[in-house]
């Protein structure tokens, strides 16, 4: 068993673990694996028996041996070597067990912890353990041919790939591995793929956005339930008692004498495991310490392995530049420097000395000698022998890193960050990016950087930018908005920035911002026309709506001139530039003329599309969304269902083609679609749009949450709204509260942009709230909803009016509800005000919502005893119900079912005339049974609480017959 076990662990040490501890092991275990594999058993008992004895004798001595100094002490540190046992996580174990076992398991898993956790030792460990598989360690940048080899059939049976850093690997490369992993055919093999990360983020949730062929495949990989999030604690042991038995560990290999007291500072539970293993470590080399314990660790641990770097240098024949006492310091500045910005090559390495203030000047012959020490000092990992290695653990490259350059002066940081290769520059912000989790300087060096090199490191930032996103994006947007940037280099690192990005567009902002203020007298027409039109995209995104109104209308005047002189090269442009400007104006209520402006870009694309299908068939589509959302809005039901209808239609044949790369837009059409049906009251046909709507919108913000999240919030809110009016209350209050909860995460991060959708997500749920009986939190939520319209009404009157008038009548139901009649009373008048005005703009639009409001106003006048009033009011509120469903009937006839009903209750509430209470509800009643025939379910609470109604009239004029005969129909 001690051969096998030996035989097994050689796999996993280093080049490095031969050198930097300064033995030949690795070359005797493999000698005594042969022996032992051609005379088992009987070499295996001698071997067991020897190795008992010597174990004995050791134990025996190690108090008279003379202490076995290692080199290079961060070696003892390094996962490869494992002085220190692997020990607990025993449930993490058990989970990746049965992973591997169930042939019906995902094929991926994600490790994540943060530095220094044992993440990498963790999947060291199962590795080793797993029988009768092979295990492939992916190199950075080999995703793509290991993807291949197991796309071709070129894997064993149980094949398990690791992927360590998982997070800093190209998205192409990491999405093309799983999905190769995940379709491998079961008769070829089993395949796993085990990442290694830090963090969960957008570079995980968005991973399948970089790879659209199989989107949908990704979106069933990056979940949730694949992640295993490690915690610092390895097993139940106090750190204190984790310190003390890494120390009796390192005494033994060392030949040691393990010290009769250990540093009595207690440490937080949640110190990670490689700061203990470091404690103990120091604990046992000894060296200076404070008495109250105010050290760093790793501070320690590097001062150890300075003795590394000199004995190397003195053997290697070179001798620092500059004084005596300072010589540490050059070999500590390259080390530095090297863990910070890495290497590929024999030039950038070069660059690396050249880095280190004292080696500036150095000569080739100097600098070719240093390279050499670096690259012995490190070695760089099996197969990559052109890449520069690193000092490691990471913790301690990351400390050290910023250590170094915080040192130097300001000058000599800028140095150190100009010049970097694209990989440099992206290893650069990788370090400190970690680094800044535990070291607030490295947000320093940051800054430093950028403005050291805006162009190369600026572009590296966005590249970086998901793995931090709560570090990078903020300061980039500040730093881009005030740069000294040349303006073709703006325009290259706006390209950079994805569209739409809730995690990057405050960084796209500042680009496009400056890109239009410089391109105002140096860029040409077309160019200017461009930006314009993508800055104003920008602005939206941001919710700045009228400085996004202000730039589209730019941008349409700039491409009306060039398609002035020049029609067939600009025609495109324009009809863009037209959509965009007719989606701006809707955003700030200008809906007439956003209903004009829509049309003309939707005959400019049919203009295109007719000469040139297949390079214009998806904009004209788009267009067709857009001018059927703007017919909805102008009141024009018909008309909008009919072009949403001509839009799907396109959309699904373009999927049918391309799924991965029209998906999305299939779905905003369907959900566009369901729209239209609702309006036009085709509720069970919009109940089955959107449910599968809401289904697409899963799909695509599991593979990208940061451009698809906002949509699907939408989709899950007018998905509530069809289930609550079919009467699926319960639902509707399910999927109305996953909306609310994922708007108001939206919201915490771009309230200015999200705000709107915020207060329609609140307000939807307080109606659905009201409908199961939860009355007084649907009166707070429709309070709060109240309260985010008015704040943007007063931003934006015109854009959000409409808004705010539908939450003052729902806000009045349901105070009318909870029994507050005075107040709903008052916050109904204000109600039927704003509809007025509303009415009185654009009549279509807003006639039936104020019908509606008049009607549930009639109801509250009456309950407060106001009985002219409330006749009058009722008896506006069927006339105006009447007209709509004379120009309308399928879209109004509930409205008028609804309306007459609420005009009996007005005459039972006030003591009216019982004559036109009977009429009017049992008018009410025949048009909800002939709703319920053609929709059957949709509308039989309306249809019983019209019979309940009825069958009350009936009884106050003495029609008992009548009476009794309609009660009887509630009991079947």
């Amino acid at each position: 068993m001690i051969v096998g076990a030996l035989v097994g662990g050689v796999g996993w040490l280093t080049v490095w673990s031969q050198v930097a501890g300064g033995r030949r092991w690795g070359w005797l275990i493999a000698g005594v694996a042969a022996v032992a594999g051609a005379f088992a058993p009987s070499v295996m008992d001698w071997v067991r028996s020897r190795g008992l004895a010597a174990d004995r004798q050791v134990r025996a001595l190690r108090e008279s041996l003379v202490a076995d100094l290692p080199r290079s002490a961060v070696w003892l540190l390094h996962p490869d070597v494992g002085v220190v046992r692997f020990f607990g996580r025993g449930w993490e174990l058990a989970q990746l067990d049965l992973w591997c076992q169930d042939p019906d398991a995902g094929v991926v898993r994600l490790i994540c912890a943060g530095a220094g956790m044992g993440k990498t030792r963790l999947a060291r460990q199962f590795a080793a353990r797993l029988d009768g598989w092979q295990v492939w360690p992916v190199a950075a940048g080999q995703e793509t041919l290991v993807a291949s080899r197991i796309a071709g059939g070129e894997t064993p049976k149980l094949l398990l790939v690791v992927v360590d850093y998982a997070e800093t690997r190209e998205p192409v490369g990491l999405a093309t591995l799983l999905c190769a992993a995940a379709r491998c055919p079961a008769n070829v093999g089993r395949v796993r793929v085990l990442l290694v990360a830090r963090s969960v983020g957008p570079w995980w949730s968005s991973l399948s956005g970089a790879y659209p062929q199989q989107a949908a495949l990704m979106d069933s990989l990056t979940v949730e339930r694949h992640v295993i999030q490690l915690g610092a604690r390895a097993d139940d042991r106090r750190p204190e008692q984790v310190v003390a038995d890494a120390v009796e560990e390192f005494a033994a290999f060392l030949h040691r004498r393990v010290p009769t007291a250990l540093s009595g500072v207690p440490y937080p539970a949640d110190t990670p495991l490689l700061r203990l293993h470091a404690e103990a470590l120091v604990a046992l080399l000894g060296g200076p310490r404070s008495d109250d314990g105010r050290h760093d660790v790793l501070d320690e641990v590097l001062g150890h392995e300075r003795r590394y770097w000199r004995g190397c240098a003195r053997r290697a024949g070179l001798t620092p530049p500059g004084p005596a006492h300072r010589a540490d310091t050059v070999l500590r500045d390259l080390v530095g420097i090297a863990a910070l910005v890495g290497a590929g090559d024999d030039g950038e390495m070069a660059g690396v000395v050249r880095r280190v203030p004292a080696l500036a000047g150095a000569d080739e012959t100097s600098v070719d000698e240093w390279m050499h020490w670096l690259r012995e000092l490190y070695p760089a990992p099996s197969g990559r022998p052109e890449r520069l290695g690193t000092l490691q653990p990471d913790l301690l490259a990351e400390h050290l890193a910023v250590a170094v350059l915080m040192e130097w002066t300001e000058a000599q940081r800028i140095a150190a960050f100009v010049g970097l290769a694209e990989g440099q520059a992206v290893q650069t912000l990788t370090v400190l990016g970690r680094a800044a989790a535990w070291q607030p300087a490295a947000t320093t060096l940051i800054d430093a950087a950028l403005v050291a090199d805006p162009s190369v490191i600026g572009s590296a930032a966005i590249r970086v930018a998901r793995q931090f996103p709560s570090l990078l994006p903020g300061r980039l947007a500040a730093f881009f908005s005030t740069a000294n940037i040349d303006p073709k280099e703006l325009r290259r690192l706006a390209q950079q920035v994805p569209f739409p990005s809730m995690e990057l567009h405050s960084v796209a902002l500042a680009l496009t911002s400056r890109i239009v203020m410089a391109g105002s007298t140096t860029a040409s027409a077309s160019d200017r026309g461009l930006w314009l039109n993508s800055h104003a995209l920008r602005l939206a995104e941001a919710g700045r709506r009228d400085e996004a109104l202000s730039a589209s209308k730019e941008a349409v005047s700039v491409r009306q001139e060039l398609v002035a002189g020049n029609r067939a090269d600009h025609l495109a442009d324009l009809a863009s530039s037209l959509n965009n400007y007719a989606n701006r104006l809707a955003a700030v209520g200008r809906r007439r003329e956003a209903l004009t402006i829509s049309g003309e870009a939707l005959a400019v694309y049919r203009e295109l599309a007719a000469d040139n299908p297949n390079a214009h068939l998806p904009d004209l589509a788009g267009s067709l969304n857009n001018y059927a959302i703007r017919l909805a809005e102008a009141g024009r039901r018909d008309e909008a269902l009919s072009a949403s209808d001509e839009a799907l239609a396109l959309w699904r044949e373009l999927a049918a083609g391309d799924r991965d790369a029209y998906l999305s837009d299939l779905a905003m059409s369907l959900g566009n679609y369901a729209n239209c049906l609702a309006e036009a009251e085709l509720r069970a046909e919009a109940l089955t749009t959107n449910k599968e709507t809401v289904a697409l919108y899963r799909e695509l913000a599991a593979d990208n949450p940061d451009a698809h999240l906002p949509s699907l919030t939408k989709s899950l809110n007018n998905y509530a709204n069809c289930l609550a009016y079919v009467g699926r209350r319960d639902e509707a209050l399910t999927t109305s509260e996953e909306a609310v909860a994922l708007q108001r995460k939206l919201a915490a991060r771009n309230r200015n942009a999200q705000l709107p959708e915020l207060a329609m997500s609140v307000s939807n749920h307080a109606l659905y709230l009201g409908a199961v009986g939860r009355l007084d939190e649907a009166l707070t939520t429709s309070e709060e909803a109240v309260a985010l319209y008015r704040e943007l009404a007063a931003d934006n009157r015109d854009a959000h009016l409409p808004d705010l008038a539908m939450s003052v009548s729902n806000y009045a139901n349901q105070l009318a509800a909870v029994r507050r009649q005075d107040e709903a009373l008052a916050t109904s008048e204000e109600a039927v005000a704003l509809y007025r005005k509303l009415a009185a703009d654009n009549r279509d639009a807003h006639l039936p919502d104020l019908a509606g409001t008049l009607n549930n106003h009639a109801i509250s006048l009456a309950g407060s005893g106001r009985r002219e009033e409330a006749l009058t009011t009722s008896e506006e509120a069927v006339a105006l119900r009447r007209k709509l469903a004379a120009r309308d009937r399928v879209a109004h006839l509930p409205g008028l079912a609804k309306t007459l009903c609420g005009a009996g209750s007005v005459c039972l509430l006030v003591d009216g005339p019982m004559e036109l209470a009977l009429a009017s509800c049992s008018e009410g009643l025949g048009y909800f049974e002939e709703l319920e025939r053609k929709h059957p379910g949709a509308f039989t609470e309306q249809l019983r609480a019209a019979i309940e109604m009825l069958a009350y009239i009936h009884h106050g004029l003495n029609n008992f017959e009548a009476a009794i005969a309609l009660r009887a129909r509630l009991e079947l």
